[in-house]
């Protein structure tokens, strides 16, 4: 995996407000991207906080969500990181979804957005989802 540095991170409580932080957050570290960087990773940072929110189980202690952005050469990294979830082994694996289906879609356009994107196993089994967002250097 290429290096990344300068890491910018906030943690945020998981609420009826958080994706709204967490795309805050984005917006304000990349205030002098591109306009087309910041306008995927908005997106991008929105569906992975989406899926935490409605995928991973909450409770005591798991009320949170991490965001994180680095930078490597030519690229953005953003990452959500979550308490985990009972099944440890790591999935990314966008689905077809019909015209009708309401759901389904999110990580399909986090892929389509990023130019890799993937996930991991961390310490105490917080999952890191994470995708690279091209940049002009």
């Amino acid at each position: 995996m290429p290096d990344v540095v300068v890491w910018r991170s906030t943690t945020l409580r998981r609420n009826d407000r958080t994706p709204w932080q967490a795309r805050q957050a984005t917006g304000l570290w990349l205030a002098d991207s591109h306009p087309s960087v910041r306008a995927d990773a908005l997106q991008i940072v929105a569906e992975l906080v989406a899926n935490v929110i409605q995928h991973v189980p909450a409770g005591r202690r798991r009320d949170w969500l991490k965001v994180r952005l680095g930078f490597g050469d030519g690229f953005a990294r953003l990452e959500v990181i979550d308490p985990g979830t009972p099944k440890p082994e790591p999935s990314f694996a966008p689905r077809r979804v019909g015209p009708m289906e309401e759901s389904g879609r999110g990580l399909g356009i986090v892929a389509r957005l990023s130019i890799r994107c993937g996930t991991h196993v961390i310490k105490d089994g917080h999952r890191v989802v994470w995708a690279d967002i091209a940049v002009s250097a």
